[in-house]
């Protein structure tokens, strides 16, 4: 008899924490699949300039004293253009790399020399030789090197640090972005990670299943600027965090039910 109760009992544990558990095979990631995808990787989508992007902007010739005027800092104001609405201020700051500039509303910069620039829509490659075909006015041979310096993204739910970030950097992947955010947390659902991204004013949505070995070849694999990552909780946490009238009806059934196995036993 005490066999069949201490049995009973084991039946009631098993009901009581199977819902809040988080199985070992849920914190995993890339456990789904025959191999991880072969051959060379997919190159990253091309990130293009926008509005209130911070590029860093350097000119060096053979003698540094002929490109100084077009590396020079400082607050500079930005001509009234047809349409552009009302004058504004732009701040450059020196760094080793060069000035760093922030692109206006209207997507475009001050040059020292040249003027007003338009980058919004290029490339930084492209911005690059943009900026070196007008520079060949003045000198000879210019070598200009342009880096974005504020490559932002979103992080938020399940992870250890929520948050807004900014790199230095052109190419981010879901795992350095997941990496900076502290990972996940025990609760953080990785088949469905969402990724929120605007471009050209079209909002667009995409998941990553971070279990499947194939999630390399997504073109949500790395990020775009202003990308929004979500995790989701696991259910096992939703169950959880529910208010304590919840709590009573969820374990109230179980419960019944094994009180009246025990007491059937006891017969």
């Amino acid at each position: 008899m005490l066999k069949n109760v201490l049995y009973a009992i084991m039946v009631l544990s098993g009901l009581i924490f199977s819902g809040g558990c988080v199985q070992y095979r849920d914190l995993r990631n890339f456990n789904e699949g025959t191999a991880f995808p072969g051959g060379p990787a997919a190159p990253p989508p091309t990130l293009l300039l926008q509005p209130d992007d911070m590029v860093a902007i350097s000119v060096q010739t053979i003698d540094p004293a002929v490109s100084m005027p077009f590396n020079f800092g400082g607050i500079s104001a930005t001509a009234n253009q047809p349409g552009a609405g009302a004058t504004t201020n732009q701040q450059t700051a020196q760094t080793g790399g060069g000035q760093t500039y922030l692109i206006d509303a209207q997507g475009a910069i001050n040059f020292p020399v040249l003027g007003r620039l338009s980058l919004a829509g290029l490339s930084t490659l492209q911005a690059r030789d943009t900026i070196a075909a007008q520079l060949r006015r003045f000198l000879t041979d210019p070598i200009v090197n342009v880096r974005l310096m504020n490559f932002r993204f979103t992080v938020l739910g399940e992870v250890g640090r929520p948050g807004a970030y900014a790199v230095e950097k052109e190419r981010v992947s879901v795992l350095e972005a997941l990496g900076m955010a502290g990972d996940f947390t025990p609760y953080g659902e990785r088949e469905q990670v969402l990724v929120i991204r605007e471009r050209a004013g079209i909002r667009e949505y995409g998941y990553l299943n971070l279990h499947d070995k194939t999630v390399f070849n997504s073109p949500y694999f790395y990020l775009q600027q202003n990308d929004v990552l979500y995790v989701d909780p696991k259910k096992a946490k939703v169950g959880a965090t529910v208010d304590q009238s919840q709590k009573i009806l969820q374990w109230a059934l179980p419960v019944v039910t094994v009180i009246s196995i025990i007491i059937s036993l006891a017969r």
